[in-house]
């Protein structure tokens, strides 16, 4: 990994990457309505089973670009991913350390909340716009399943566990290296852009990508207000990132504010 990492920041300083004539800043502050599914855990906990909660993801993003030849344009993004939901099982299911019991209420708490760092540089700045880079992708989340009841309960038996609570919890956290794109194509004289931006890593079996498609409108040139509305898709299939196993996939609409000077 660290062999790829450097072999691709030499190319991009090779390459004669173009910087802004101009300081420039861009930021975008929105809600992402996400779907779950997928697997989770050793034994592949279904997220589809706990109906997990469809609430919207706050995210934002700021960019600082610069005219000084060589040295990189950073973008700095935050998503809080936190949803919920419960399912009651019918076999036994083994997560990570604890074996939960049959016809147990299984409630699911889920965080994939994170901060990405990302230095990059402009290869094209006309109506064609290409930013290539490398970003550094820290998470801070977690997987907590807990359990309730259970085919053993027999409320008159005091020594069967109907009031035990079982519980485990996957941590997340660590920082991930991704390679950061994004293509936008203006359409001239009319406000509107296509914007593809997107991260992604694969090593050794393990896949996460995190994409997005989106369309821009300059309502407000004057002001250098844009809306923003696409679609964004993530995918984590790992078999061990921090403590976490897991065959996710989220993904869904989502409605930006943009602002660029």
């Amino acid at each position: 990994m660290k062999k790829i990492t450097l072999a691709f920041c030499a190319a991009l300083a090779s390459a004669g990457a173009s910087a802004d004539t101009i300081l420039g800043f861009d930021a975008t502050l929105g809600a992402w309505k996400p779907a779950y599914s997928g697997t989770i855990g050793v034994n592949n906990f279904n997220v589809d089973e706990f109906a997990l909660a469809e609430d919207n993801v706050t995210f934002i993003q700021a960019a600082l670009e610069h005219p000084i030849p060589l040295i990189p344009n950073i973008l700095l993004a935050h998503s809080k991913i936190e949803t919920n939901g419960s399912t009651e099982i019918t076999d036994e299911v083994t997560f990570d350390d604890e074996t939960f019991r049959a016809y147990s209420t299984v409630s699911a708490n889920m965080s994939l909340t994170h901060t990405d760092a990302t230095l990059y540089y402009e290869i094209l700045d006309n109506w064609v716009n290409l930013d290539l880079g490398l970003t550094a992708r820290m998470y801070d989340g977690e997987f907590n399943a807990t359990g309730q009841g259970g085919i053993v309960c027999i409320p008159t038996v005091p020594s069967t566990p109907c009031g035990d609570t079982q519980s485990e919890t996957i941590e997340l956290s660590g920082v991930l290296p991704m390679v950061y794109g994004v293509a936008r194509f203006d359409l001239p004289f009319t406000g509107w852009s296509i914007i593809a931006q997107g991260n992604g890593t694969s090593y050794k079996g393990d896949r996460h990508t995190d994409l997005t498609a989106k369309i821009r409108w300059d309502f407000v040139p004057a002001l250098d207000f844009a809306i923003e509305a696409g679609y964004r898709s993530m995918t984590l299939d790992v078999k061990e990132l921090d403590a976490l196993q897991s065959d996710l996939e989220i993904k869904g609409p989502y409605l930006g504010l943009n602002l660029h000077l």
